[in-house]
C-alpha cells in the first residue's frame, strides 16, 4: 500500500493503524487483569497475552512498512522509533509464549524450561539439571 499518492488515504491509513493499536492496548489491559491465581489462568492469560503482543507487533510492521513513504523531513527518525516499537512487541509475545509454555508445564506436572527462573518447578518434580 503505497499512501503518499493520495493525502486522505494516508490520513485514512494512519487512523486505521492507531485505532489498531488502541484496540490492542484496550485488549491487553483486560487481559492483564485476567485471573490469574491457579497455573491453568496463568496459562490463559499469558496465551492471550502472547497473542495481542503479536498483533501490536504486526500493526506497528504494517506501519513501518509505509513509514519511510510519508512526507516528512523526520521520515527516518519516525520509521526507527517504529521499527523499536515492532521489536519490543515481538519480544514481548516471545516472552508471553514462554511463559504460557512453562505454565502450561508446570499445570501438566512436566518440567518447565531450564530458564524458567522463578517458574521452575524442577526440585518440586525431583528433576536435576
Amino acid at each position: 500500500m503505497n499512501t503518499t499518492d493520495d493525502p486522505t488515504t494516508h490520513d485514512d491509513f494512519l487512523t486505521r493503524v492507531a485505532a489498531a493499536i488502541d484496540a490492542c492496548e484496550s485488549e491487553q489491559r483486560a487481559a492483564y487483569a485476567m485471573p490469574h491465581r491457579t497455573d491453568w489462568e496463568n496459562v490463559a492469560r499469558a496465551s492471550r497475552l502472547a497473542l495481542i503482543c503479536a498483533r501490536t507487533a504486526g500493526w506497528w510492521r504494517v506501519l513501518a512498512r509505509e513509514i519511510y513513504h510519508f512526507p516528512s523531513p523526520h521520515s527516518r527518525l519516525f520509521g526507527l522509533a517504529v521499527i523499536s516499537a515492532e521489536h519490543t512487541e515481538r519480544d514481548r509475545a516471545r516472552f508471553w509464549r514462554e511463559s504460557a509454555a512453562d505454565w502450561q508445564a508446570r499445570a501438566d506436572r512436566r518440567p518447565t524450561s531450564d530458564a524458567a527462573g522463578a517458574l521452575s518447578n524442577w526440585a518440586e518434580l525431583g528433576v536435576t539439571a
